[in-house]
């Protein structure tokens, strides 16, 4: 059955007559019958009955009518659509990233995204590591970078970075030049430990002091470490984007890698250009060390 043939018998119906309907499509009245004859044969049914008075639908032709009609009808909506589309539209994805992450991939996505500006275009957005789920959930964005899973069975989650955690400090402290620090040497320094949003640092394995800083404020726990107040906790990876007078110390045991996710819905509640998209971009992107 092809839309040939439904515009065809429409003609027909409308004007109860072949030779009617041949001049509104400007055809032959041959050309008309036959067309007719084949999207009959098709059905294996008769939609007109012929006689001195022209052609009338058969009980099957008034049956068939009005969907012949909406599905003509769709077809030259979605033509005039796709006519009216910028040649040059392209799908957009939305990636939302925890604030820490923002400033470890941001600039590699924009980079991503001028080199395949042609193909996709993608939109960012920061906010904070405990909205990350929220932000997935409520599908404001198409796929979210945080450091911490989400917690539902509706996600597809995939580690895209584990770095080990290390004490960042300044290069003129005397905690730079140590071996190895241990939590008895730390008991008088305030830390400075970043939130990412949540009650507690993800990675630290203590729950703060009274004399530590918590925050999922970066700038602000940055500024206090230039001001010398004390030593943070932090993926190497996100440090390093901030500042380079930084030293690391590396034996201090008790602390855990962090990891970093890439989550997404699961791939039913996407079509499969966008899905692709996002698993190119992740492969791309996420997936290569970060550059320091």
């Amino acid at each position: 059955m092809e839309i040939r043939q439904l515009r065809t018998f429409l003609a027909v119906a409308n004007t109860r007559s072949f030779l009617s309907a041949a001049d509104v499509l400007f055809i032959s009245r041959q050309a008309v019958s036959k067309t007719i004859k084949q999207l009959e044969d098709e059905l294996h049914i008769e939609l007109f009955v012929r006689n001195q008075n022209g052609a009338m639908l058969t009980p099957a032709g008034i049956y068939f009518y009005p969907r012949a009609a909406a599905l003509v009808s769709d077809f030259d909506k979605l033509q005039k659509e796709m006519q009216n589309i910028d040649s040059s539209y392209r799908p957009s994805i939305k990636i939302y990233m925890a604030l820490g992450v923002y400033n470890i991939y941001a600039r590699r996505l924009m980079e991503y995204g001028d080199l395949h500006k042609n193909e996709v275009t993608i939109q960012l957005g920061g906010c904070m590591d405990a909205d990350c789920e929220t932000v997935l959930t409520d599908r404001r964005a198409d796929a979210v970078v945080s450091f911490t899973p989400p917690s539902g069975k509706t996600f597809d989650s995939t580690v895209i970075m584990q770095s080990p955690v290390r004490i960042m400090i300044k290069k003129d402290d005397p905690f730079t030049q140590t071996e190895g620090l241990y939590s008895g040497e730390l008991q008088n320094m305030p830390l400075l430990l970043y939130t990412g949003g949540n009650e507690f640092c993800p990675w630290w394995p203590d729950r703060p002091r009274k004399v530590d800083v918590c925050s999922g404020d970066l700038d602000f726990l940055f500024s206090l470490l230039k001001d010398g107040f004390g030593i943070l906790p932090l993926p190497e990876a996100m440090v390093h984007t901030y500042f380079d007078f930084a030293a690391s110390i590396p034996c201090f045991k008790k602390v855990e890698p962090c990891r970093i996710y890439f989550s997404l819905l699961y791939p039913s509640y996407y079509d499969s250009l966008t899905y692709n998209l996002l698993a190119s971009v992740k492969q791309d992107v996420f997936m290569q060390p970060a550059s320091l």
